[in-house]
């Protein structure tokens, strides 16, 4: 099986009670969905979610009005998505899908996003350049990921803080998910992020880079705030699609 779906088949489960629970907090949705409306604007869009996981990015802008189409390799994930959006009553158009060859024809979509998939893939480029081809000119993505393996606020204490607010199913799985990592010999291991991010986007052609840190700071509060956002700094990169 594919390293990476296998990865994220097995997390499949924790992942989904992990944002199932920020969705239902009102606070926090609402937090991601002023975030997601400071970019994209309050306007309804046409938009792909490219790395869906449990569909929860998709819901928050289904629930402002927007048109959503999501993919996701995990086979686990897609059926988690899709009993998400159908309890909360959501039309989302949820499918399997390769980020590096997705199946839609160019220009397609008023604006893509993406959450923490990117540091995934093994080929970063190839999916930032998906994400060009089939955006409209003049258009916008914006995607959130973080630097999991060099991140300066990943300081023994900060960790140490973390792990005593982290759920205990999620402590116990911890070496699972190593395991599954080093599997997938991940591009970002090696990667100085944002800054090559950056690189690669206007290297696929976008302009207008911008780059909103601490992300984290924003969206989770309380005990989920120590237990997921303590020890790295949670970035949203934007970008835009020069118009033809």
């Amino acid at each position: 099986m594919d390293p990476i779906r296998m990865h994220w088949d097995v997390r499949s489960t924790e992942y989904n009670d992990f944002v199932v629970k920020g969705y239902n907090d009102l606070r926090e949705r609402r937090a991601w969905q002023d975030h997601f409306s400071s970019i994209l604007g309050t306007e309804p869009l046409n938009i792909l979610d490219v790395g869906c996981g449990p569909g929860i990015v998709s819901m928050q802008l289904a629930d402002l009005g927007h048109r959503m189409t999501s993919v996701d390799l995990s086979d686990m994930m897609v059926e988690f998505a899709k009993a998400n959006s159908q309890a909360n009553e959501l039309d989302i158009d949820i499918r399997q899908g390769n980020a590096l060859a997705l199946d839609f024809p160019d220009s397609s979509f008023d604006a893509v996003v993406s959450d923490y998939m990117l540091w995934t893939v093994p080929d970063p480029e190839k999916a930032i350049s998906e994400w060009f081809r089939v955006l409209k000119p003049g258009c916008r993505i914006a995607y959130t990921d973080g630097d999991w393996f060099h991140d300066p606020l990943s300081t023994p204490f900060r960790n140490r803080v973390s792990a005593y607010f982290a759920k205990r199913d999620r402590r116990h799985l911890e070496k699972v998910h190593e395991e599954s990592d080093a599997r997938m010999d991940l591009w970002s291991s090696d990667a100085v992020r944002p800054r090559d991010d950056i690189r690669m986007l206007e290297k696929a052609g976008f302009r207008e880079i911008r780059v909103i840190e601490n992300v984290q700071r924003k969206v989770l509060h309380g005990s989920r705030y120590y237990a997921y956002g303590f020890t790295n700094n949670h970035f949203t990169v934007t970008a835009v699609k020069p118009s033809e």
